[in-house]
């Protein structure tokens, strides 16, 4: 009897294991396609793009999936390849940027915001690739003052909005791309004025504008980010 209840409890346990490594397999690492994998070692954005746009096949919601695939498999590459974290994150924010994957999945597009802003405030990243950690700032900036976005976590969105604007104001990164500046402040001030966010969150306009005055954010919102740019 103690050997059959021992043999029921291992393959229990080996069926446990094998249902843990299926999982971890779907969502991990082992689930990133080998051609995006490649796209995104090569460090170039476009190839990056293409890749995720043919595996895709259309699906905006799949578009949203690679790309924060793309986003966690770049966050990886920092430490080694900066290069190419930054052409990845760069790639994955302009996909889920369009319209209609913003408009299937904002809270996907917020997590590639949040993602691309942990690694353009890299100062890596930043070293190598100022004009690209440039484009981060304005993409990320327009996804977060989208109110689609900002409502999938106004707190998540405002922490992104403030890293952008003080990236884009930058000595290294203005000197790279001065336009950016001025686009984000562009994307801000509009934010700052638009009903649709204040509907949202109450404070937002005022908040926005503290932004762009390079004020800290509230110590309220700053409390409710559990982790540094996650969304909440």
């Amino acid at each position: 009897m103690h050997k059959l209840i021992a043999f029921l409890f291992c393959a229990g346990m080996v069926f446990l294991t094998a249902q843990q490594s299926a999982h971890a397999q779907q969502f991990g690492q082992a689930a990133l396609p080998p051609a995006l994998r490649a796209a995104i070692l090569s460090g170039n954005s476009n190839a990056i793009q293409q890749a995720i746009t043919t595996l895709a096949a259309g699906n905006p919601q799949r578009i949203a999936a690679l790309s924060q695939q793309a986003g966690t498999e770049a966050e990886r590459l920092v430490a080694v390849n900066p290069q190419a974290a930054a052409a990845a994150a760069a790639a994955a924010t302009t996909l889920v940027s369009q319209p209609a994957v913003v408009a299937v999945a904002p809270q996907a597009a917020l997590s590639v915001a949040v993602t691309a802003n942990r690694i353009s405030i890299n100062p890596q990243v930043q070293m190598v690739a100022p004009a690209v950690v440039a484009n981060i700032a304005v993409g990320v900036t327009n996804l977060a003052t989208s109110p689609q976005v900002f409502q999938a976590s106004p707190t998540a969105a405002l922490q992104v909005m403030s890293d952008a604007y003080n990236l884009a104001s930058s000595p290294t990164i203005a000197a790279a791309a001065p336009q950016a500046l001025q686009q984000v402040t562009a994307s801000l001030t509009q934010a700052a004025a638009n009903p649709q966010i204040a509907a949202i969150m109450g404070n937002s306009g005022q908040v926005i504008t503290g932004i762009i005055s390079k004020q800290p954010l509230p110590s309220s919102l700053q409390e409710n980010v559990v982790q540094r740019g996650t969304a909440s």
